[in-house]
């Protein structure tokens, strides 16, 4: 009985990130879709097990002076191996979590777990431990990223990590015209995990299941506050290439955010090859501009490459976005398609290579 109510803390009681707010920075960061959520959650389940069960195995050899610096190599031991394994396998996963996938060394759930539990108790107890905070947090983790994808883009969505073309689930609840493009963004991913804290702390405090009821009211008040204000803010019309429409030339496109503009243009061979600048992020005052070549194919009208002219992003957390997959993407995009929605998990790098790409087209459409 102790063994399933430990489990079972990890979920409501002693959940990672509403109830002991670890892991936040992740959560929030890459919670936007459904297959971000999903494989985050399993990397975190995966290393807090077997962390947990490494640990205990070896807590009666440790000493007590150097446990912490034991336990961070253990634990970045496992990241390594699982960071390599999903680069291997799932290449677009990997890119899509970016340096939050390495940054679970730090990750408070998985160092706390080791510290307060599997320093303390047996193989099995460990495992089942780090089995319910992981899940606690994947679970977390798919009410944020559920609540964002569908009020961002008005469907849900689940495709194969491993191809990404094979697509497991997808539905649409309600049409592109009613969705909230700020869920995409940072404010968006406040303002759901504070409802989410908000409605979990309800509940514990609760003693009935009125208090509960009260509660989720105000949270779904909250919500309904939220949408009711949706028109201060641009909607979200992305569609898919398979489904183009002709864009309105007379409105900047997601939000009138655009790339600063096309530094130059020349033809050659049958193709004009466009430089264009587009504000980055940097850790510095000042901001950045990254500036891109895109080459497009003057018979069709279509995207042939996208690569980086010059980065100024900060190293390290902008240039996740500097691989051949995030920019084969873009290939094949023409002034039809209008919209592309594509990100890393440098999300401020992947949106400026997009804004790009959309003065691009949009210069070809008019």
């Amino acid at each position: 009985m102790e063994r399933l109510e430990n489990f079972k803390a990890g979920f409501i009681r002693e959940n990672p990130i509403f109830g002991l707010y670890l892991g936040c920075c992740s959560a929030l960061a890459i919670s936007t879709t459904l297959n971000n959520a999903i494989g985050m959650g399993v990397a975190v389940i995966l290393v807090t097990i077997m962390s947990n069960v490494i640990i205990s195995a070896i807590r009666k050899i440790t000493p007590d002076e150097i446990r912490i610096p034991v336990y961070i190599v253990v634990i970045a031991t496992l990241v390594k191996i699982i960071q390599m394994l999903v680069q291997a396998y799932a290449t677009d996963l990997y890119t899509a979590l970016g340096i939050f996938l390495p940054l679970i060394v730090v990750n408070c759930i998985i160092l706390g777990r080791a510290e307060a539990f599997a320093s303390k108790n047996g193989l099995l107890d460990s495992a089942l431990d780090g089995l319910g905070m992981g899940l606690g947090y994947t679970f977390g983790l798919l009410a944020m990223s559920t609540i964002r994808q569908l009020l961002a883009t008005g469907m849900l969505s689940f495709a194969n990590p491993f191809n990404p073309t094979q697509i497991f689930f997808q539905a649409e609840f309600f049409p592109a015209e009613y969705t909230i493009s700020l869920f995409k963004d940072p404010i968006g991913a406040f303002i759901t995990f504070a409802c989410l804290a908000a409605a979990l702390n309800a509940y514990k405090a609760s003693k009935n299941k009125k208090n509960w009821g009260i509660g989720l009211g105000v949270v779904v008040l909250a919500l309904v506050a939220v949408i009711a204000v949706r028109g201060e803010f641009n909607v979200n019309t992305a569609v898919e290439a398979e489904t183009p429409v002709e864009p309105d030339n007379s409105e900047p496109v997601n939000g009138g955010e655009t790339a600063t503009g096309i530094l130059s243009e020349s033809s050659e061979n049958g193709e004009t090859t466009y430089i264009v600048s587009a504000p980055g992020f940097t850790a510095t005052t000042g901001g950045a501009e990254n500036t891109f070549k895109i080459v497009v194919d003057e018979a069709s009208g279509s995207v042939k490459s996208v690569e980086i002219d010059t980065f100024a992003d900060t190293p390290g957390i902008g240039d996740a976005i500097n691989n051949v997959e995030f920019f084969n993407q873009f290939e094949g995009l023409a002034s039809s398609d209008f919209e592309v929605d594509v990100q890393s998990g440098a999300t401020f790098s992947s949106d400026s290579v997009t804004k790009a790409v959309k003065t691009v087209l949009e210069s070809l459409g008019k």
